[in-house]
């Protein structure tokens, strides 16, 4: 990373980096505790602001909100990994959950299910503690649990590290801090943006999505894992909005599909301390994803009232009736799972799958691979369209 390539207000940030006297490292400066919004990106944050009115208002009260955002999560740690160039689908993800093999499944499959228990985990956590740095190391631990022999996992790194397209560090795009400096600038940040109130000298309230996507941001500029600080940084995403009450927002699905505007948007901000482009596509994303999240709702509980109508000469409480909600939830699914989420008999569950199968509901995935493992299609392809377009936008 060369000297001319860093904004001049940003080069009493930069130091030699660790181990490599000729290189330089930046030290993430300070975190901002008010950002520079001109007409263009000021007025995208109300109507993101808007947008999560309107998801938690529809989550609020939809029935079954909570199978359809355990499909959500999946969709969005399949999402987040593939940003960072993992293959594995949602299929693959709720089969490999169904069956815990991963015979015929792509081999990361194991790194985006690890994305799920950390995502569950933090929200389970953060909606009655807050997001605190013990908070992250945790979520890296489970993240990258598969790669603790190689590197330390829920600790900081201890060497440095570079991104770029080669080996050699003096072609590197962006050079974090060294290892001896991560610690004081991750505390830095928890005290002045993760813990965030306003200040007796500070006039205005930072906006929460300014407080997420400052966090965000100061969070992939420090770098403090030797790897996995994309997936680790994009959870500060929902669980900074599950903090303050709302339902679970999952932008990765809009970062993904923007994705080279998206590390050229934190580039901006590392390298220029351009905070421009992060906060207009953050607002875009927040718009989009509200948007789709609640089309998907409405659609897989429109479904769901599709398949019960279609099952009506079954008891309304009998497992037959119940299964289509919990397949929104599950759209792959064992018999053993329904039997546990249904609190039923295997038998039962069995039974109630077999009405499902004749009715043409749900299909057998791979009989003679995984056993009696079923699958909602229309789920899946629902769940696989692209979003549309809001007009106006």
């Amino acid at each position: 990373m060369r000297r001319d390539q860093i904004a001049k207000d940003r080069q009493p940030y930069l130091v030699p980096a660790g181990g490599y006297p000729n290189a330089c490292a930046l030290v993430a400066p300070p975190t901002p505790r008010m950002l520079p919004l001109d007409r263009r990106h000021d007025a995208g944050f109300p109507k993101a602001h808007a947008a999560l009115g309107r998801l938690q208002g529809t989550l609020k009260h939809l029935p079954n909100a909570d199978m359809v955002t355990r499909t959500l999560a999946r969709r969005e740690a399949v999402m987040s990994s593939q940003i960072e160039g993992t293959t594995s689908d949602l299929h693959q993800l709720l089969t490999y959950e169904a069956t815990q093999r991963t015979g015929g499944l792509p081999a990361d499959v194991r790194i985006t299910e690890r994305y799920v228990t950390a995502l569950q985990h933090g929200l389970d956590r953060v909606r009655v503690g807050g997001l605190s740095l013990k908070l992250i190391h945790e979520l890296h631990a489970l993240l990258m649990q598969d790669e603790a022999a190689r590197s330390p996992v829920g600790a900081y790194r201890e060497t440095q590290v570079w991104i770029g397209p080669t080996l050699r560090i003096e072609e590197a795009t962006f050079v974090p801090a060294p290892p001896d400096r991560v610690k004081g600038c991750m505390d830095e940040m928890a005290a002045s943006i993760l813990q965030y109130a306003p200040r007796e000298d500070e006039h205005t309230v930072l906006p929460l999505l300014a407080q997420i996507a400052i966090a965000h941001a100061q969070f992939e500029t420090i770098h403090p894992y030797h790897d996995g600080n994309g997936r680790t940084g994009r959870l500060l995403l929902p669980l900074m909005l599950a903090a303050e009450g709302y339902p679970p927002l999952y932008l990765s699905g809009a970062l993904l599909r923007a994705k080279s505007q998206y590390y050229a948007a934190l580039a901006s901000v590392q390298l220029q301390g351009e905070w421009g482009p992060w906060l207009e596509l953050l607002g875009h994303a927040v718009v989009e994803s509200c948007d789709e999240s609640i089309l998907i709702a409405e659609d897989l509980l429109a479904l769901a009232e599709r398949w019960e109508q279609e099952l009506h000469s079954y008891r309304a409480h009998s497992a037959t009736r119940r299964l289509p909600r919990f397949l929104i939830g599950h759209p792959v699914l064992s018999v053993q799972q329904a039997a546990a989420g249904l609190n039923i008999s295997v038998p039962a569950a069995n039974g109630a799958l077999n009405n499902l199968l004749a009715a043409g509901i749900v299909s057998l995935v791979n009989e003679r691979q995984w056993g009696r493992v079923f699958q909602a299609t229309p789920v899946l392809r629902r769940l696989d369209q692209p979003p549309v377009p809001r007009q106006g936008r």
